[in-house]
Protein backbone atom coordinates (compact mmCIF):
# COMPACT_ATOMS: atom_id res chain seq x y z
CA UNK A 1 0.00 0.00 0.00
CA UNK A 2 1.89 3.65 -1.02
CA UNK A 3 1.36 6.57 0.57
CA UNK A 4 -1.01 8.73 -1.70
CA UNK A 5 -3.37 4.98 -1.63
CA UNK A 6 -3.04 5.08 2.38
CA UNK A 7 -4.39 8.38 2.83
CA UNK A 8 -7.93 7.41 2.93
CA UNK A 9 -6.73 5.02 5.89
CA UNK A 10 -4.99 7.87 7.42
CA UNK A 11 -7.84 10.24 7.25
CA UNK A 12 -10.24 7.43 8.58
CA UNK A 13 -7.47 7.19 12.04
CA UNK A 14 -7.40 10.70 12.00
CA UNK A 15 -11.67 11.19 12.03
CA UNK A 16 -11.70 8.28 14.62
CA UNK A 17 -9.17 9.48 16.85
CA UNK A 18 -10.66 13.10 16.63
CA UNK A 19 -14.68 11.45 17.65
CA UNK A 20 -12.79 9.54 20.37
CA UNK A 21 -11.00 13.27 21.77
CA UNK A 22 -14.09 14.70 21.70
CA UNK A 23 -16.03 12.18 24.10
CA UNK A 24 -12.95 12.64 26.11
CA UNK A 25 -13.78 16.29 27.13
CA UNK A 26 -17.83 15.11 27.33
CA UNK A 27 -18.80 16.38 30.92
CA UNK A 28 -21.88 16.86 32.81
CA UNK A 29 -24.19 19.72 32.63
CA UNK A 30 -23.94 22.42 35.16
CA UNK A 31 -22.62 25.26 36.24
CA UNK A 32 -18.41 25.21 36.56
CA UNK A 33 -16.72 26.02 39.60
CA UNK A 34 -15.38 28.93 40.30
CA UNK A 35 -11.85 26.64 40.56
CA UNK A 36 -12.75 25.49 36.85
CA UNK A 37 -13.48 28.99 35.60
CA UNK A 38 -10.02 30.22 37.24
CA UNK A 39 -7.65 27.64 35.06
CA UNK A 40 -5.99 28.83 32.65
CA UNK A 41 -6.86 28.07 29.06
CA UNK A 42 -4.73 24.40 27.61
CA UNK A 43 -2.22 25.54 25.34
CA UNK A 44 -2.91 23.69 22.12
CA UNK A 45 -0.07 20.87 21.05
CA UNK A 46 1.27 22.29 17.63
CA UNK A 47 -0.29 20.69 14.52
CA UNK A 48 1.87 17.57 13.17
CA UNK A 49 2.14 19.20 9.32
CA UNK A 50 1.30 17.70 6.38
CA UNK A 51 3.03 15.40 4.54
CA UNK A 52 4.43 17.58 1.10
CA UNK A 53 6.44 16.74 -2.02
CA UNK A 54 9.74 17.76 -2.58
CA UNK A 55 12.29 18.11 -5.27
CA UNK A 56 16.08 17.99 -4.73
CA UNK A 57 18.19 18.65 -7.05
CA UNK A 58 21.61 17.07 -6.95
CA UNK A 59 24.80 18.54 -8.06
CA UNK A 60 25.07 16.23 -11.50
CA UNK A 61 21.77 17.36 -12.67
CA UNK A 62 19.49 14.69 -11.36
CA UNK A 63 15.75 15.71 -9.60
CA UNK A 64 15.06 13.46 -6.93
CA UNK A 65 11.50 13.03 -6.05
CA UNK A 66 10.41 12.73 -2.56
CA UNK A 67 8.02 13.32 0.29
CA UNK A 68 8.56 14.95 3.75
CA UNK A 69 6.59 14.21 6.73
CA UNK A 70 7.58 17.20 9.16
CA UNK A 71 7.39 17.09 12.89
CA UNK A 72 5.94 19.06 15.24
CA UNK A 73 8.55 18.66 18.14
CA UNK A 74 11.20 21.02 16.39
CA UNK A 75 14.85 20.80 17.22
CA UNK A 76 14.28 17.72 19.62
CA UNK A 77 12.69 15.97 16.00
CA UNK A 78 14.54 12.73 14.94
CA UNK A 79 15.22 12.69 11.53
CA UNK A 80 14.61 9.56 9.60
CA UNK A 81 15.92 8.72 5.75
CA UNK A 82 14.19 5.79 3.82
CA UNK A 83 16.15 4.41 1.50
CA UNK A 84 14.29 1.61 -0.68
CA UNK A 85 15.64 -1.14 -2.91
CA UNK A 86 16.99 -1.61 -6.02
CA UNK A 87 14.19 -1.56 -8.77
CA UNK A 88 11.76 -0.23 -5.59
CA UNK A 89 10.53 3.22 -5.07
CA UNK A 90 9.35 5.08 -2.30
CA UNK A 91 5.74 4.88 -2.34
CA UNK A 92 5.18 1.23 -0.36
CA UNK A 93 6.24 3.11 2.70
CA UNK A 94 3.85 5.85 3.28
CA UNK A 95 2.61 3.85 6.42
CA UNK A 96 6.02 3.76 8.21
CA UNK A 97 6.92 7.34 7.18
CA UNK A 98 3.44 8.48 8.98
CA UNK A 99 3.56 6.01 11.96
CA UNK A 100 7.26 7.58 12.38
CA UNK A 101 5.93 10.95 11.81
CA UNK A 102 3.39 10.71 14.64
CA UNK A 103 6.06 9.82 17.07
CA UNK A 104 7.22 12.92 16.50
CA UNK A 105 10.28 12.10 13.76
CA UNK A 106 10.93 14.33 10.38
CA UNK A 107 10.97 11.62 7.93
CA UNK A 108 11.98 11.74 4.11
CA UNK A 109 11.55 8.95 1.56
CA UNK A 110 12.85 9.66 -1.83
CA UNK A 111 13.48 7.54 -4.66
CA UNK A 112 17.18 7.58 -5.56
CA UNK A 113 18.56 8.17 -9.33
CA UNK A 114 17.05 5.73 -11.71
CA UNK A 115 13.99 4.75 -9.55
CA UNK A 116 9.65 5.59 -9.07
CA UNK A 117 9.52 9.49 -9.80
CA UNK A 118 13.85 10.12 -10.51
CA UNK A 119 14.05 8.51 -14.08
CA UNK A 120 15.23 11.81 -15.79
CA UNK A 121 18.65 13.70 -15.81
CA UNK A 122 19.54 16.69 -17.17
CA UNK A 123 23.11 16.02 -19.71
CA UNK A 124 26.14 18.58 -20.20
CA UNK A 125 23.78 19.81 -23.29
CA UNK A 126 20.86 20.98 -20.62
CA UNK A 127 18.88 18.29 -22.49
CA UNK A 128 16.63 15.84 -20.25
CA UNK A 129 17.44 12.40 -20.65
CA UNK A 130 16.12 9.05 -18.98
CA UNK A 131 18.28 6.61 -16.74
CA UNK A 132 18.20 3.41 -18.15
CA UNK A 133 18.04 0.78 -14.97
CA UNK A 134 19.38 -2.58 -17.02
CA UNK A 135 22.56 -0.41 -17.83
CA UNK A 136 23.17 1.10 -14.22
CA UNK A 137 25.85 -0.57 -12.39
CA UNK A 138 28.42 -0.29 -9.66
CA UNK A 139 29.07 3.81 -10.75
CA UNK A 140 25.67 4.11 -10.05
CA UNK A 141 25.67 2.54 -6.96
CA UNK A 142 28.64 4.71 -6.30
CA UNK A 143 26.65 8.16 -7.43
CA UNK A 144 23.33 7.12 -5.39
CA UNK A 145 25.63 6.65 -2.50
CA UNK A 146 27.87 9.59 -2.34
CA UNK A 147 25.85 11.92 -4.78
CA UNK A 148 21.73 11.22 -3.73
CA UNK A 149 22.23 10.54 -0.11
CA UNK A 150 24.46 13.83 0.37
CA UNK A 151 21.54 15.67 -1.57
CA UNK A 152 18.58 14.06 0.65
CA UNK A 153 20.99 15.44 4.01
CA UNK A 154 21.86 18.58 2.38
CA UNK A 155 17.82 18.91 2.53
CA UNK A 156 17.52 17.84 6.15
CA UNK A 157 20.50 20.17 7.04
CA UNK A 158 17.85 23.36 5.57
CA UNK A 159 15.42 22.00 7.92
CA UNK A 160 17.90 21.43 10.74
CA UNK A 161 18.90 25.12 10.68
CA UNK A 162 15.63 26.15 10.38
CA UNK A 163 14.89 24.67 13.79
CA UNK A 164 12.82 21.72 12.31
CA UNK A 165 14.59 19.22 13.53
CA UNK A 166 18.10 17.64 14.79
CA UNK A 167 20.62 17.00 12.07
CA UNK A 168 22.91 15.33 14.72
CA UNK A 169 20.33 12.75 15.61
CA UNK A 170 20.24 10.98 11.92
CA UNK A 171 18.93 7.46 11.53
CA UNK A 172 18.76 5.94 8.24
CA UNK A 173 16.20 2.97 7.16
CA UNK A 174 17.50 0.55 4.54
CA UNK A 175 15.27 -1.67 2.58
CA UNK A 176 17.40 -5.13 1.31
CA UNK A 177 20.03 -2.98 -1.27
CA UNK A 178 18.87 0.10 0.27
CA UNK A 179 20.72 -1.48 3.41
CA UNK A 180 24.25 -1.15 1.27
CA UNK A 181 23.41 2.36 0.04
CA UNK A 182 22.61 3.55 3.68
CA UNK A 183 25.29 1.65 5.31
CA UNK A 184 28.15 2.84 2.83
CA UNK A 185 26.84 6.36 3.24
CA UNK A 186 26.71 5.99 6.78
CA UNK A 187 30.35 4.69 6.63
CA UNK A 188 31.09 7.72 4.69
CA UNK A 189 29.56 10.13 6.76
CA UNK A 190 31.91 8.58 9.78
CA UNK A 191 34.80 9.67 8.14
CA UNK A 192 34.15 13.23 8.23
CA UNK A 193 35.44 14.94 11.75
CA UNK A 194 34.41 18.28 13.25
CA UNK A 195 36.56 21.22 12.42
CA UNK A 196 36.56 23.33 15.80
CA UNK A 197 33.19 24.01 16.44
CA UNK A 198 31.84 23.22 12.55
CA UNK A 199 30.29 19.55 12.31
CA UNK A 200 30.51 18.13 8.90
CA UNK A 201 29.72 14.25 9.18
CA UNK A 202 29.19 11.87 11.88
CA UNK A 203 25.47 12.71 12.05
CA UNK A 204 23.76 9.19 11.97
CA UNK A 205 23.70 8.17 14.98
CA UNK A 206 21.37 4.81 14.40
CA UNK A 207 20.62 2.00 11.46
CA UNK A 208 17.54 -0.11 10.48
CA UNK A 209 18.04 -2.48 7.95
CA UNK A 210 14.81 -4.27 6.66
CA UNK A 211 15.52 -7.72 4.83
CA UNK A 212 18.29 -6.83 4.19
CA UNK A 213 21.24 -7.47 1.48
CA UNK A 214 24.86 -8.07 1.25
CA UNK A 215 25.72 -6.27 -2.40
CA UNK A 216 24.09 -4.06 -5.03
CA UNK A 217 25.48 -4.07 -8.57
CA UNK A 218 28.42 -5.34 -7.37
CA UNK A 219 29.29 -2.90 -4.44
CA UNK A 220 29.42 -4.87 -1.02
CA UNK A 221 28.07 -3.67 2.51
CA UNK A 222 31.05 -6.06 4.48
CA UNK A 223 33.74 -3.07 4.15
CA UNK A 224 31.11 -0.56 6.22
CA UNK A 225 30.21 -3.56 8.58
CA UNK A 226 33.98 -4.22 9.55
CA UNK A 227 34.21 -0.15 10.58
CA UNK A 228 34.46 0.63 14.16
CA UNK A 229 32.27 3.53 13.50
CA UNK A 230 29.88 1.15 12.57
CA UNK A 231 30.02 -1.19 15.07
CA UNK A 232 29.30 1.85 18.01
CA UNK A 233 25.84 2.97 16.23
CA UNK A 234 22.60 0.78 17.76
CA UNK A 235 21.61 -1.18 14.63
CA UNK A 236 17.96 -3.18 14.51
CA UNK A 237 18.04 -6.33 12.14
CA UNK A 238 14.42 -7.27 10.71
CA UNK A 239 13.94 -10.36 8.43
CA UNK A 240 11.18 -12.91 7.45
CA UNK A 241 12.46 -16.45 8.60
CA UNK A 242 12.65 -18.34 5.17
CA UNK A 243 12.66 -15.39 3.63
CA UNK A 244 15.23 -15.04 0.55
CA UNK A 245 17.23 -12.40 2.60
CA UNK A 246 17.68 -14.75 5.47
CA UNK A 247 21.20 -15.95 4.43
CA UNK A 248 22.49 -12.60 3.67
CA UNK A 249 20.68 -11.09 7.17
CA UNK A 250 22.53 -13.70 9.04
CA UNK A 251 25.69 -12.71 7.35
CA UNK A 252 24.94 -9.47 8.26
CA UNK A 253 24.07 -10.12 11.86
CA UNK A 254 27.77 -12.04 12.18
CA UNK A 255 29.72 -9.13 10.75
CA UNK A 256 28.05 -6.70 13.19
CA UNK A 257 28.37 -9.18 16.38
CA UNK A 258 32.35 -9.64 15.67
CA UNK A 259 32.48 -5.75 15.33
CA UNK A 260 30.49 -4.57 18.04
CA UNK A 261 32.25 -7.51 20.71
CA UNK A 262 35.50 -5.66 19.54
CA UNK A 263 34.29 -1.96 20.23
CA UNK A 264 32.71 -3.60 23.86
CA UNK A 265 35.47 -5.84 24.80
CA UNK A 266 33.39 -8.61 26.12
CA UNK A 267 31.08 -11.14 24.48
CA UNK A 268 28.02 -9.30 23.96
CA UNK A 269 27.62 -7.52 20.54
CA UNK A 270 25.87 -4.27 22.80
CA UNK A 271 23.49 -2.30 20.33
CA UNK A 272 22.35 -5.19 17.98
CA UNK A 273 18.40 -5.87 17.80
CA UNK A 274 17.75 -8.60 16.04
CA UNK A 275 13.93 -9.59 14.80
CA UNK A 276 13.12 -12.54 13.19
CA UNK A 277 9.30 -12.34 11.79
CA UNK A 278 7.64 -16.15 11.34
CA UNK A 279 7.29 -15.71 8.01
CA UNK A 280 8.94 -15.73 4.46
CA UNK A 281 8.04 -12.13 3.98
CA UNK A 282 10.52 -9.27 2.54
CA UNK A 283 10.70 -5.67 1.42
CA UNK A 284 7.55 -3.94 1.41
CA UNK A 285 5.45 -6.66 2.41
CA UNK A 286 7.24 -7.51 5.43
CA UNK A 287 6.58 -3.98 6.70
CA UNK A 288 3.46 -3.84 5.87
CA UNK A 289 2.23 -7.39 6.07
CA UNK A 290 3.32 -8.10 9.55
CA UNK A 291 1.85 -5.65 12.40
CA UNK A 292 4.08 -6.13 14.34
CA UNK A 293 7.18 -4.45 12.04
CA UNK A 294 6.66 -0.76 12.17
CA UNK A 295 5.67 -0.07 15.92
CA UNK A 296 8.89 -2.23 16.56
CA UNK A 297 10.64 0.05 14.11
CA UNK A 298 9.45 3.28 16.04
CA UNK A 299 10.20 1.64 19.45
CA UNK A 300 13.88 1.30 18.08
CA UNK A 301 14.28 4.49 17.47
CA UNK A 302 12.53 6.46 19.92
CA UNK A 303 14.27 4.14 22.76
CA UNK A 304 18.09 4.08 21.11
CA UNK A 305 18.57 7.87 19.85
CA UNK A 306 17.81 10.50 22.92
CA UNK A 307 17.88 14.16 21.61
CA UNK A 308 19.70 16.55 23.76
CA UNK A 309 22.39 14.40 25.10
CA UNK A 310 26.16 14.90 24.73
CA UNK A 311 26.89 13.11 21.02
CA UNK A 312 22.95 14.30 20.13
CA UNK A 313 23.03 18.67 20.78
CA UNK A 314 21.36 20.53 18.02
CA UNK A 315 23.39 22.58 16.22
CA UNK A 316 23.62 25.07 13.08
CA UNK A 317 25.19 24.10 9.84
CA UNK A 318 27.30 25.55 7.55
Amino acid sequence: MSYFSNRRYSLRRIAVCFSLGILSTIVPTGTPSAHAQAQPPTKKPTPIPQPRKVELATKDGVELSGVYFGSNKGKDAIPVLIVHEWKGQKAPYGPLCVTLQRAGCAVLAFDYRGHGGSREYTDQRGEKQEFKIETMRRRSVNEITQIDMETAKKFFKEENNAGNLNLNALVVIGIREGCVIGTNWTHIDWMYPSVGSRKQGQDVKALVMISPKRQVQGVSIDQSLNDPNIGRLPTMLIYGKGSSEQSDTDRIQKLLEVNKRRFSGNRTAEGLEVSEIGEPLGGAALVNGQSTVIPSIVKFITENVKVGEDHTQWIERD
